[in-house]
């Protein structure tokens, strides 16, 4: 059995737009912040309104009070690419007698949809680490976020008073909204997890509203949230992966584009290069609507 790519084309346009969209939008960030969609190339400025209203005691007459507050934030979107060549007759020593065709024709390759599944998780991949270095590149101190006081990387013993305590330093003034949360790298999220269990098993079940990447922290309405983003990497080295990130999800707002033909993933035979290429191309950003109403432990 073989694959003919030849009529691969038709089948990524119909595509195309469900992967680049599964590869932006199924990151664990994105599950949690605002997304805004339709975006451009450039700084992108999103209008915001919120309400400040002065109650009374009832009385005639008509003594206005309160107000709308309009504000703005910008987000710095950015356009990606990936592209690769792929030579068929590369594969042809491993694959031939289960794979590949007997022919000479080099439009065939095999394993085509775990192929464009490989991009798409690839993609979703980048795509965290780019929002991870985002979010800590905007929420320091510096910018205004409280700090926990910490200053010393967590540990087993120490990781579940360090959550707390960043809980108890985001301002009271948003602790009302449902969509309170934590973000910090895996490895962190693993060490609470265990120092969860260990610490006190009994009232802590981590299969109670809880997953791989999301548990919700016993007696707080803070769901903790493990991102790859929040990871040391090479790509972005700024990232220590010591940094934990506490406040309001939703005012982490991000920009992405899926609303034309330049969020893509195209996989076709190129006829006069006898190749196979994948294309990917898209859009994102992000901004943080208030960096004060989120905690941030400390100068780590």
């Amino acid at each position: 059995m073989s694959y003919n790519l030849a009529n691969l084309q038709t089948m990524s346009d119909e595509m195309s737009f469900e992967l680049i969209s599964k590869a932006v939008l199924q990151t664990s960030v994105m599950d949690y912040a605002q997304i805004r969609s339709g975006l451009k190339f450039g700084t992108t400025t999103i209008n915001l309104l919120d309400a400040d209203i002065a109650v009374a005691d009832r009385a005639c007459g008509w003594n206005a009070a309160g107000n709308l507050t309009y504000s703005q934030v910008d987000i710095d979107m950015q356009e990606k690419q990936t592209k690769q060549a792929l030579c068929p007759t590369d594969l042809r020593d491993y694959y031939l007698a289960s794979r590949l065709s007997a022919s000479a024709d080099a439009t065939e390759i095999p394993f085509e949809e775990v192929t464009a599944n490989l991009f798409v998780e690839k993609i979703r991949n980048w795509n965290e680490n780019y929002l991870g270095s985002e979010i800590l590149g905007d929420v320091t101190v510096a910018n205004g976020a409280i700090s926990s006081g910490q200053t010393t990387a967590s540990i087993a013993s120490t990781i579940v008073a360090d959550v707390m305590d960043l809980i108890d330093a985001v301002p009271s003034s948003v602790l009302d909204r449902d969509d309170l949360g934590v973000i910090m790298a895996p490895s962190y999220y693993n060490m609470l997890r265990r120092a969860l269990i260990s610490q006190n098993l009994f009232h802590f079940n981590p299969a109670d509203t809880n997953s791989n990447t999301q548990l919700v922290m016993p007696g707080t309405d803070f769901t903790v949230i493990k991102s790859s983003g929040f990871s040391a990497s090479a790509t972005y080295p700024a990232v220590t992966g010591d940094s934990f990130v506490a406040g309001p999800l939703k005012d982490i707002v991000v920009g992405v584009g899926l609303e034309d033909d330049f969020d893509s993933l195209n996989i076709f035979y190129s006829a006069d290069n006898d190749e196979v290429r994948v294309m990917g191309a898209w859009r994102i950003g992000l901004g943080i609507v208030d960096v004060t109403k989120f905690a941030k432990n400390g100068t780590l």
